[in-house]
């Protein structure tokens, strides 16, 4: 499959916008790859803290060599990001886990809601994400967290 010109544009304005990540950071945005991390088996939850650590230096490296990405010493660049995106698949009502709480984590800590980060995708986290994905003015406003909206939560928040 091959990108559009426009899915092409938008793939790298996301890109140059991508967070990055490295050992002894604060920031929300670890808390959501802790949980990514977590759900695909890379990343022994304990507490998320915000705060980037050894542990998580070490999930990343199993996760970049796992997945073919040029070792970058634990830290979270673009092309992690997009393949953390690809791993995240799509996320909607009625599902349960750590990526579930990414998104619930994502948009409090990022966006200022107001959710239980409980794992439970109800109805409280399927109208957050149709009012952020409104706000945010992306293309599809479906209450379903996948390859639009999860770079969107990232790289729009606070």
């Amino acid at each position: 499959m091959t990108n559009t010109h426009s899915e092409t544009t938008r793939n790298a304005a996301v890109a140059a916008e991508w967070p990055e990540l490295s050992e002894g950071q604060r920031t929300w945005r670890v808390a959501v790859v802790e949980y990514v991390l977590a759900d695909l088996g890379y990343y022994g939850l304990r507490i998320v803290d915000e705060r980037f650590g050894p542990a998580l230096t070490e999930a990343l490296t199993a996760y970049r060599a796992d997945r073919g990405l040029e070792d970058d010493t634990g830290r979270v660049d673009a092309a992690t990001w997009e393949q953390l995106t690809e791993d995240f698949g799509v996320v909607v009502q009625g599902h349960e886990g750590s990526r579930v709480r990414a998104v619930q984590y994502a948009l409090n800590e990022g966006h200022g809601g107001g959710l239980a980060v409980d794992g439970i995708f109800g109805s409280a986290t399927h109208s957050a994400v149709v009012s952020f994905q409104r706000e945010a003015k992306l293309r599809i406003v479906d209450g379903e967290v996948g390859p639009e909206t999860f770079p969107a939560l990232i790289t729009r928040g606070a």
